[in-house]
């Protein structure tokens, strides 16, 4: 039922719901076709050659016979080519696939070859081959288009079953004592079906394209009523009677085009990652100030006021960057702390303009060294292209949180990089390039032989050394490292950050470090920045953060910290979950789980209150040190 329902709500989409109706028509008239008292499709009791009229719709075809009515009857002998002969290949291609993915070995490769020698084929030329050896009856066309298109679907579920069968839950199966065939048929094949799906319905316009055309070549059941069929006797007499060729032309055109979109959207509804890719956000248009404007060299690296950015979904927006303010001076470091969700990441996909295309600004303002990249939501223009492509990776760099997705898998270490440095120096050759890169090797600890591994063979520390290395590739002035050390062990972890810290003081670099992990921040960084609901909650120098915090949230976070020097304590959590910025916001966001909320706090959101010149806290009480601490 989960598969059924996930389609039936993605028919909002306009294409979807319109090729919907056209097949649920179909199927309506196909079923109903014997009670809608319309004449007997073979009776040849009407005048010849009548055009369109009101007794007649689409008028008749040269015996007399009522093309309406032969329509209707070739609906429904479409329907029953295209699900009978999909059907079989689904199975046939469900069963094959998942065996030759699911064992693998020499079983994989007799059966692989296989699927590669019939997807060599012509597919409709061994449909030709299997009808002109065994009969033209209705039956040897559905056999025929089943036994030429199985491969694609065994070529869908061989992959399926490839990504899934190493998934934890099927190797608890099996060492929970389960057989192969159990664990194939109960855990593997159902959850690899929804591609089968979804290509089932693009298989379906192909079935009833194809007995169109063997039918138009006088090779289809000559005693059933075939659209094909029609438009070959309708193209001797276009001249005379266009509308014996043109209605089953368009009704063929209807159907399965209308299969194909419903494919599309059965996918896309089955798909999360894919609904999601499909809303695209337009924001506000870029606004063009002119020639580039020259850097201030007594500006701040970074200086970011008002930001603001959402995701927009079907259902509304997530305002996951609400009004963020901070500046970074040359060389100086944040760290962007708080839980998941809070807003972290997207604040560093922001400030390079590197977000989803479902999320757009609304307001805000950001300039890298005087240099203004965004201005009130608005994309920067300067001589004929977006500012901040003057300065993304030359001047402001980024560390990805996950180093094997950022790395290509298919192109070596050295290919990646050398293609990031010439992209951005076209006049300097390969070899300046590899230099460079042998240089930043020595610089990291990487060692040199290492360029021309591929991603996979690096352990996860190497590679994310690779990605310290391409963020500094173009010596920039700012380096973002979001979530730079996920998934590492701790020692490793601690040898990452070391490095991040090293390399920024040798080098004179401005770091934005985006972490969970507090020690790390305080370890690494001059400021902090605490986020939570896409809002900066607190920000002061990291001393002041870790020794007077003046927000509930950043306590309970602090309070999450065990300690190694003082007395031993119980860890505290926090309650609830995050909230969701959407909608209409009413009082402090923090207010559902903070225990020291007030019904001021409930009905009044809180401004930022200055605690001291470098330190500012989003709470109604944050000069009330007792109340904050109680």
């Amino acid at each position: 039922m989960a598969l059924l329902r996930l389609p039936l709500g993605a028919v909002r989409t306009p294409a979807l719901a319109v090729s919907a109706f056209v097949v649920a028509t179909a199927i309506v008239v196909a079923v109903a076709a014997p009670w809608l008292g319309l004449p007997d499709p073979d009776a040849m009791a009407a005048m010849p050659y009548q055009s369109p009229n009101a007794q007649h719709w689409f008028g008749t075809d040269n015996f007399g016979r009522d093309v309406l009515s032969r329509i209707v009857w070739g609906t429904r002998l479409a329907l029953i080519v295209a699900v009978v002969s999909s059907l079989a290949s689904s199975i046939l291609g469900i069963v094959l696939g998942s065996i030759s993915g699911y064992f693998g070995g020499w079983v994989d490769g007799v059966m692989s070859r296989t699927f590669d020698v019939f997807l060599l084929i012509p597919t409709f030329f061994l449909v030709l081959l299997i009808v002109a050896l065994f009969g033209q009856g209705l039956q040897y066309t559905m056999v025929a288009i089943a036994l030429t298109t199985w491969p694609r679907s065994a070529r869908i579920m061989r992959s399926q079953v490839l990504s899934l069968k190493s998934r934890v839950y099927v190797q608890a199966a099996l060492a929970a004592g389960a057989s192969h065939g159990w664990v194939l048929s109960r855990h593997v094949v159902p959850n690899g079906l929804a591609p089968i799906v979804t290509d089932g319905t693009i298989l379906m316009g192909f079935a009833i394209l194809t007995e169109a055309g063997l039918s138009f070549l006088g090779l289809g059941d000559q005693n059933a009523v075939s659209w094909g069929r029609m438009i070959f006797e309708g193209q001797r007499q276009l001249r005379i009677a266009p509308w014996l060729s043109i209605f089953p032309g368009l009704a063929l055109l209807l159907l399965v085009a209308s299969l194909n979109l419903l494919g599309d959207g059965l996918n896309q509804a089955m798909n999360p990652q894919l609904r999601r890719q499909s809303i695209r956000a337009k924001g506000k248009p870029p606004v063009d100030l002119g020639p580039p404007k020259a850097e201030d060299a007594g500006a701040p690296i970074l200086d970011v006021r008002g930001l603001k950015m959402e995701y927009r979904l079907p259902k509304g927006a997530i305002r996951a960057v609400d009004g963020v303010d901070f500046q970074l001076p040359r060389g100086g470091s944040l760290g962007v702390v708080g839980e998941s969700g809070c807003g972290k990441s997207s604040l560093g996909a922001a400030l390079l303009q590197v977000m989803a295309p479902n999320a757009a600004y609304t307001a805000g303002d950001v300039s890298v060294a005087g240099r203004p990249i965004l201005k009130d939501g608005q994309v920067v223009r300067a001589g004929g292209r977006d500012a901040v492509m003057d300065v993304r990776w030359t001047r402001v760099s980024i560390i990805f949180q996950s180093a094997m997705n950022a790395l290509n898998p298919v192109l070596t270490v050295r290919q990646q990089l050398v293609e990031a440095y010439r992209l951005h120096r076209p006049a300097e050759d390969e070899a300046a390039a590899v230099a460079r890169i042998e240089d930043l090797f020595d610089l990291i600890g990487i060692p040199r032989r290492r360029m021309t591994a591929y991603p996979h063979e690096l352990s996860g520390g190497m590679r994310q050394r690779v990605m310290i290395a391409l963020s500094l590739l173009h010596e920039p002035d700012l380096v973002i490292a979001d979530e730079p050390t996920t998934a590492l062990d701790v020692l490793i972890q601690d040898q990452i950050l070391g490095e991040i810290d090293a390399l920024r003081r040798r080098l004179g670099l401005a770091l934005i470090l985006i972490s969970h992990d507090m020690g790390a921040v305080a370890e690494t960084c001059d400021r902090v920045a605490v986020m939570y609901a896409g809002e900066i909650v607190e920000i002061a120098p990291t001393h002041v953060i870790f020794g007077d915090p003046r927000h509930p949230y950043t306590r309970a976070l602090m309070g999450g910290l065990p300690t190694v020097t003082g007395p031993k304590r119980p860890l505290e959590t926090l309650a609830g979950e995050p909230f969701t910025p959407t909608g209409d916001i009413v009082g402090c966001r923090f207010a559902p789980r903070c225990a020291m909320a007030t019904d001021r706090c409930r009905a009044e959101a809180p401004a930022p209150t200055a605690v001291s010149a470098d330190h500012l806290a989003r709470c109604h009480y944050a000069l009330e040190r007792e109340a904050v601490s109680a």
